[in-house]
């Protein structure tokens, strides 16, 4: 049975914020399961350090 692809949509850094666990996870999979040079492996693992540092204070609604 093949998974079905939900179509990604981020409206604004407040809607990433909120999706940020489920984004995290699947660029964690990325790490694990892709063959990334080890460049990009490693600004990946960067992205997902300095995005985990981010918070609810840290993000100003767009209006």
């Amino acid at each position: 049975m093949s998974e079905k692809q939900t179509s990604l949509e981020i409206t604004n850094a407040v809607d990433f914020y909120r999706q940020w666990p489920s984004l995290r996870a699947n660029a964690e999979h990325l790490l694990e399961t892709q063959d990334l040079a080890s460049d990009d492996a490693e600004v990946l693992r960067w992205m997902i350090k300095v995005v985990d540092m981010v918070g609810p204070h840290d993000i100003k609604r767009e209006r």
